[in-house]
């Protein structure tokens, strides 16, 4: 499996654009907008391990970026959602870190 890599173009913690978030999305395949604010994705596997292996990872890697996330384990199913990040105090929108955390996710 290869090393996943950062998205180094996103403004640091800053709440994109609309335009800005669709252009990131046509980058990450199976991420769509969640209803609210926030990006989602569904990712079904062979077997209820590495469903349960997939969603240990997708933990850890919040947890290092600080990004709240969302996670629903169905049998092999996994639904995530990532939230937008708070920015200066205010409820949050879309920024870096989430599409950072979309990226490593896949």
């Amino acid at each position: 499996m290869d090393k996943p890599q950062m998205c180094q173009d996103f403004p640091e913690r800053a709440e994109l654009k609309p335009e800005r978030v669709q252009q990131f999305l046509l980058q990450l395949p199976g991420w769509r907008l969640a209803e609210g604010r926030g990006i989602q994705r569904r990712r079904q596997f062979g077997t209820y391990s590495k469903a349960q292996d997939f969603v240990s990872l997708v933990g850890k890697l919040a947890t290092v970026l600080r990004q709240p996330v969302t996670i629903a384990l169905t049998g092999k199913r996994v639904d995530l959602i990532l939230p937008g990040h708070p920015v200066k105090g205010s409820a949050g929108g879309l920024t870096d870190v989430v599409f950072n955390l979309a990226g490593l996710i896949g």
